[in-house]
């Protein structure tokens, strides 16, 4: 039969081994509460990226309702490279 003794050292040595392991699932806990606020954050960018890119998809669009409205009939939208090249050489010209 084991004495007080063995039961006591037998429980230190399971202390030992169980602390390294409490440590480092201590440090695990840390490492996950800073991923889930890092991805927390990712999650606030990604909306406002998300947000940015519509504005900027609506007022694309708008510019390019106004541009067919106003110069339809002269300069269609989008542009060909012929069209393109003619502009840019008028643009060369009035520097």
């Amino acid at each position: 039969m084991l004495t007080q003794e063995d039961l006591q050292a037998i429980s230190q040595l399971i202390k030992n081994e169980v602390e390294p392991i409490k440590q480092d699932i201590s440090s695990m806990k840390k490492d996950i509460s800073d991923l889930k606020s890092d991805v927390a954050e990712m999650k606030e960018d990604i909306a406002a990226i998300k947000e940015d890119g519509e504005i900027t998809r609506e007022n694309t669009n708008e510019i390019g309702k106004w541009i067919d409205y106003y110069f339809n009939d002269n300069m269609p939208f989008p542009v060909s490279d012929e069209l393109d090249d003619e502009i840019q050489s008028i643009l060369k010209q009035k520097k």
